[in-house]
């Protein structure tokens, strides 16, 4: 058994590297979240055309809630991109669902924005676990203002709602 100066030092190294190792193991890997491409509807029958608006707008809100949920610690944002939109039926729902496992995500978040006039719109979000194809999350928000503002508010409160709840899990 070491004795004096020399014990001293090993049982710190040692303790030390025990912390270490604790700390190491307390500190759990993110959770890889998919986010697929956000898309859009407009039904309010505006003549005005304002597909390239709503187009950079959908684009930006879908960039802005990779970006926001990947901002916490506990989760890791993958970006599921589709040509245009992701489809969200039942097909293209579970396609994206099976490309999220076989990337190696543990959720899968889809999701769309729908102008029914000229100024309401709704924004459903919903949050799939890829092992099961359980439903974890699913809002339907309404926010006013067809503009960047609305849409980066109606953003930014999804995203606090998805990273919220997965963060806990």
């Amino acid at each position: 058994m070491p004795t004096g100066d020399f014990a001293l030092r090993l049982s710190g190294a040692l303790g030390g590297l025990v912390l270490g190792l604790s700390v190491a193991v307390a500190t759990p890997a993110s959770t890889l979240v998919a986010i697929a491409d956000i898309g859009f509807t407009d039904s309010s029958g505006e003549a005005k055309d304002q597909s390239a608006e709503h187009e950079a707008r959908r684009l930006e809100l879908t960039q802005a809630l990779r970006a926001d949920i990947g901002r916490d610690d506990r989760l890791e944002s993958l970006s599921l991109a589709c040509e245009g939109a992701c489809r969200l039926d039942g097909e293209g729902v579970e396609a994206l669902r099976q490309r999220a496992r076989e990337a190696g995500a543990a959720y899968v978040v889809v999701g769309s924005v729908h102008k029914m006039s000229m100024l309401v719109l709704s924004m459903r979000v919903a949050v799939l676990d890829v092992a099961s194809g359980k439903l974890v999350l699913e809002r339907l928000l309404s926010f006013r203002g067809d503009n960047d503002e609305g849409w980066r508010h109606a953003g930014d409160y999804a995203a606090r709602e998805v990273a919220g709840r997965l963060a806990v899990r």
